[in-house]
């Protein structure tokens, strides 16, 4: 026996797919576009800043978390409008405000291989 699929039916299938891709893309947005009030983390691990580059909006933080065993630093670079870190040990952290838009690039003192940009929107 042939099942026909009446109209109604119809209907509320294809609504529920919407509904679904409409949940599904609102979900990715948001993971996408961060809360401007919560801070980012950036790890500093194996001589490396994790990411190397982020993008955040005006008046976010970013704080600096130091997983190495060494001393690192964030130190500004010339188009930078930040102030450097100072020392960061292994194990300690660093939160950084950022006020103005642009890209800020930065490195460390110590290990001038490692550098990183932030662009602030």
């Amino acid at each position: 026996m042939k099942m026909l699929i009446t109209f109604p039916v119809r209907i509320h299938w294809a609504l529920a797919v919407l509904m679904t891709i409409g949940v599904i893309h609102t979900a990715e947005t948001h993971a996408a576009h961060p809360d401007a009030k919560q801070p980012v983390i950036v790890n500093i691990d194996a001589f490396q800043y994790q990411p190397d580059i982020i993008k955040i909006q005006r008046g976010q933080s970013i704080i600096f978390m130091n997983r190495d065993d060494v001393p690192h630093t964030v130190t500004p670079g010339k188009n930078a409008r930040f102030i450097s870190s100072g020392l960061i040990k292994g194990g300690e952290q660093h939160e950084v405000k950022f006020e103005s838009t642009g890209i800020q690039d930065y490195s460390c003192d110590f290990h001038p291989s490692m550098q990183g940009q932030v662009q602030v929107q």
